[in-house]
């Protein structure tokens, strides 16, 4: 591992505006990821955490530019991806994949598991098409399926094979950076810690570097080296795995922590359930946006925004009270 970072993102803002609900309304806004900054050292995993609703995989798809971000900078190897015109990031996509959330609802029920690993390399036009069979059954192998396997369809194989699939996939054009969108959620618990490994495994061996979106705070503890937890399109808390789960400071990484599951007796869960809902990102609340849920709110929290400022080491957090 080295201290470079591969990926850069500043300032990234994506905004979606809606169609209008009458002839002379303004037409609304959802505020889908508002201002956020952070970076990813080569051969690391950077975990975003949250509610669903809260712009984790908008951050995602706006990272590799299958959303348009409004406004905000991506730098992979020191290029904007903003910036590219349609030809230049088609070229680029290769040094960046994703592995989605649904293996099934991502893959072309028509076309057999070898044809599904091998579109990336037909779209970029890398290598011949005997080139291409080979490096499918290479991947076949490395994400732990059998060779003959590349001639079944989807359906034919289990939740836990078809992951594996979109990996191998994912990992075709060889790229550097990969974003895991909720890659286990879909998937039974045994089957997850499988891929769980499997990706950490094949992270070492192809020195490869991770964005990982989960709601799992479970998961993203075992998988990622630095967190960012996000609420409503902001990051609240961001710090390395140790510090984020032995000095959490937020009041929403708190309550996210406590709805962690523990079958040790001796660990006493301080209950901090959040009351209510996210609310809408089109009307996001004023001052500090977690201020409607959070229990320990003070008029200032209405009021002003917090800014996302280190309290320790590495470790940053909006919020008025910490």
């Amino acid at each position: 591992m080295t201290n470079q970072a591969l990926l850069k993102v500043d300032n990234l803002c994506t905004y979606f505006k809606l169609p209008k609900p009458h002839l002379f309304a303004e037409a609304p806004t959802v505020f889908a990821v508002d201002n956020i900054s952070f970076e990813i050292p080569r051969g690391t995993t950077f975990g975003l955490v949250g509610e669903s609703g809260c712009g984790k995989s908008t951050t995602a798809l706006s990272v590799l530019r299958l959303v348009e971000p409004t406004s905000g900078s991506v730098r992979l190897n020191d290029a904007d991806i903003c910036k590219f015109k349609p030809g230049e990031l088609r070229a680029f996509r290769r040094h960046m994949q994703i592995v989605f959330q649904d293996p099934y609802s991502s893959m072309n029920p028509r076309a057999t598991a070898g044809e599904i690993v091998q579109t990336p390399l037909k779209i970029q036009r890398i290598g011949t098409p005997a080139e291409r069979q080979q490096r499918a059954a290479e991947l076949f192998e490395l994400v732990g399926l059998r060779r003959e396997q590349r001639d079944l369809f989807p359906h034919q194989f289990s939740g836990g094979q078809r992951q594996r699939i979109a990996i191998a996939r994912a990992l075709a054009s060889k790229p550097e950076f990969v974003v895991c969108d909720e890659p286990v959620s879909a998937l039974d618990v045994a089957i997850q810690a499988q891929i769980l490994n499997l990706l950490r495994r094949l992270q070492k061996e192809l020195n490869l570097t991770y964005l990982f979106i989960s709601h799992d705070m479970a998961v993203v503890q075992y998988m990622c080296d630095e967190i960012a937890v996000m609420y409503l399109g902001q990051i609240v808390e961001k710090a390395d795995r140790r510090s984020l789960f032995v000095n959490v400071q937020h009041p929403y990484t708190k309550a996210l922590l406590s709805a962690v599951p523990t079958i040790d007796p001796d660990v006493k869960v301080t209950s901090q359930r959040l009351q209510g809902d996210v609310p809408s990102p089109m009307n996001p609340p004023s001052g500090c946006r977690f201020h409607t849920r959070c229990p320990i709110a003070e008029p200032v929290c209405r009021n002003e925004i917090p800014l996302l400022r280190e309290t320790r080491p590495n470790h940053l957090v909006a919020c008025h009270l910490v």
